[in-house]
């Protein structure tokens, strides 16, 4: 049988990821675009994960933000064990673990600017969150920022019936808790397959089985096994952390926070005369569907009910091109409503951060904008957020070099040590910038071409490609089937490694993730 606390899975390691909706740069952000003074960063601060697994998210934000402390908690000590010695490796002297589980921390912890905690909050009891909510209440700042995030009403309402038969099958199966998911998953592409009527009568949820065959193993343990789990109403989890003392502040993504960007045209009137915003929510996730949220909670929260102080109160975020050779018109769908971003603001926009990153109020100094209103200003630059249009960073990047450097080097020991254990590894793999104060993720495919480069430079990097996916296991695919052909398979790694050096390394550059040697 499995080894759990209140529930929650602990015979099996969870699995690594870096979620950059945990960046203190993300919460600040959304607190900004929603009205809220986020907590300031740049003498330092203070941030708490709660329930922070194998920690690659803590590390990750450890490194892009050597300002800040960053404690994680975890209940299990093999999470605890990878946490540290990632640590250790990475030489990040403002990171620790504690293994502890929530109702036991130390007296002398203190108080936080920042409190994430992702994939715990419907995984475990009603005892545990009133933990988690004393925590909040307890050790969370005045004016600091809470991330939670949780599966949500109504998007489960038609999938809650596979967790059900998924955890009933598991019980009666022998073994740990990967072997009895596997058995229970087998079970259920049986029952599937066999055409149950659940499953004729609720297309969606046959096709639901699909995605969990392509999900880790170790995921769906997680997911689908532990005790307690819960899907909310965001009415539920926002009158929880109102008992503690916390308000609703906004979401992740920063698209969450539209609601044109969320619902249907013809659902738009209701938002136009909501003027409640917990209510809005409530509204928005029912016209959306919405199967998972990411919300946002102030201690105190401090409104600034003016641009001027915006301007003033949180100047500090940096504007860029999401990838360069952006043209008008922009279009977008962010799964429910497609839209399109045009006009001369935004073509300014363009052309002023086509070179280099800039803050609201040098954007609204420049004499291209003169004649912009600022709060037309900021209006279109949070839209052009939320539609994928510009990124936010906590400091300045510039333009990457037209030509890359030959000999390229990774100057954070974080990121060396990242690139060194997971190229090849089956996920993406996040470095830190401590330009953008958060991570960045690219292909552990082209991790590998990135760890060639910094360690043999451009020359035979091919080969030295190739070498390593053959002794790794890994196949290419081509027309979604093996490559098989060593010649076909090693121009397709050349084809690779110009595209890498030609399209993403420059970005790197620009990150400051990687440098000149």
């Amino acid at each position: 049988m499995s080894i759990s606390a209140e529930g929650y899975i602990t015979d099996v390691s969870y699995i690594p990821g870096f979620y950059p909706n945990m960046a203190p740069v993300a919460m600040r952000y959304v607190a900004a675009l929603n009205r809220v003074k986020p907590p300031a960063v740049s003498d330092g601060f203070r941030y708490l994960e709660l329930g922070c697994g194998l920690g690659r998210a803590l590390t990750t934000l450890a490194a892009a933000n050597p300002q800040g402390e960053f404690v994680g908690i975890d209940v299990n000590p093999d999470h605890t064990a990878v946490v540290e010695k990632e640590i250790t490796v990475g030489q990040l002297t403002n990171a620790r673990v504690l293994m502890a589980d929530f109702g036991r921390l130390p007296n002398d912890l203190g108080q936080f600017e920042f409190i994430a905690l992702h994939g715990v909050f419907s995984w475990v009891s009603q005892d545990v969150r009133d933990q988690i909510l004393a925590i909040a209440q307890e050790r969370l700042a005045p004016g600091g920022l809470l991330l939670v995030s949780y599966n949500a009403m109504p998007g489960w309402t038609h999938l809650q019936p596979i967790r059900g038969i998924l955890r009933q099958y598991a019980a009666l199966r022998q073994g740990d808790s990967l072997q009895r998911i596997r058995d229970a998953l087998a079970y259920l592409v049986y029952i599937r397959d066999k055409q149950a009527k659940y499953f004729i009568d609720n297309p969606r949820a046959a096709a639901y089985v699909d995605g969990l065959l392509k999900q880790d193993i170790r995921y769906l343990a997680h997911e689908y096994l532990n005790e307690h789990w819960t899907s909310f109403y965001f009415s539920d989890v926002a009158g929880m952390f109102g008992n503690a003392g916390l308000a609703f502040v906004g979401s992740l993504p920063v698209f969450t926070n539209f609601w044109d960007l969320c619902v249907r045209p013809e659902f738009q009137e209701l938002f136009r005369t909501t003027t409640n915003r917990l209510v809005t929510e409530s509204h928005k996730d029912f016209c959306a569907n919405t199967a998972f949220r990411w919300d946002v909670y102030a201690k105190r929260p401090e409104i600034m009910p003016e641009v001027e102080d915006r301007l003033r109160d949180a100047n500090d975020f940096y504007f860029q091109l999401s990838r360069p050779g952006i043209t008008l018109p922009y279009q977008v769908n962010l799964g429910v409503v497609t839209s399109t971003v045009q006009g001369p603001v935004y073509q300014v926009l363009l052309d002023l951060l086509s070179g280099k990153s800039m803050r609201l109020s040098e954007l609204a100094a420049s004499k291209q904008l003169s004649g912009t209103p600022p709060a037309d200003l900021v209006r279109a630059v949070d839209a052009g957020v939320a539609m994928g249009l510009f990124d936010i960073a906590s400091g300045p990047t510039e333009s990457g070099p037209a030509d890359p450097p030959n000999k390229v080097a990774i100057p954070c020991a974080f990121n060396r040590s990242v690139l060194a254990s997971d190229s090849l590894g089956g996920r993406p793999v996040a470095l830190a910038s401590r330009s953008t104060g958060t991570g960045h993720s690219l292909g552990d495919f082209d991790a590998a071409i990135l760890h060639e480069l910094v360690e043999g430079g451009p020359n035979g990097i091919t080969t030295r490609v190739d070498g390593r996916l053959v002794a790794s296991g890994r196949s290419l695919q081509k027309d979604g089937k093996p490559v098989t052909d060593t010649a076909e398979r090693l121009k397709l790694v050349e084809q690779a490694c110009d595209a890498f050096i030609k399209t993403s390394l420059p970005q790197l550059v620009r990150l400051g993730i990687v440098t000149k040697a």
